[in-house]
């Protein structure tokens, strides 16, 4: 039951940045560029009776795993600029970003 809450109110608050973004793309950009995600998992680690120790750990992988994540953001408009194809350009963009995400795992490691 309590899995099934959480995914309606994830579910819910996709639903409304989505549709909110909609009316304004700057405002839609912003609101996406939030870590929602974060504040969900953040409040229900903290609901679940988890230590600020485990909150704490939590925020820096979190923050370690930005990181490498950024590289689609960077490469992908790129592409686009260049006149790649949608598809070419966001597949190119997340191999980029696994490649990224691997360096930082051996880096972490």
């Amino acid at each position: 039951m309590y899995f099934t809450l959480k995914v309606i109110i994830s579910a819910v608050v996709i639903a409304t940045v989505t549709k909110l973004s909609e009316k304004t793309p700057l405002f839609g950009a912003l609101l996406k560029s939030l870590p929602l995600t974060s504040f969900l998992v953040f409040a229900f680690m903290k609901y679940e009776g988890r230590t600020s120790e485990e909150l704490s750990r939590m925020s820096w992988d979190i923050l370690y795993m930005v990181i490498p994540s950024l590289l689609l953001f960077i490469v992908f408009p790129l592409l686009l600029d260049r006149g790649w194809g949608f598809y070419a350009a966001l597949g190119v963009s997340t191999v980029v970003m696994c490649a990224g995400y691997l360096v930082t795992f051996e880096v972490l490691a």
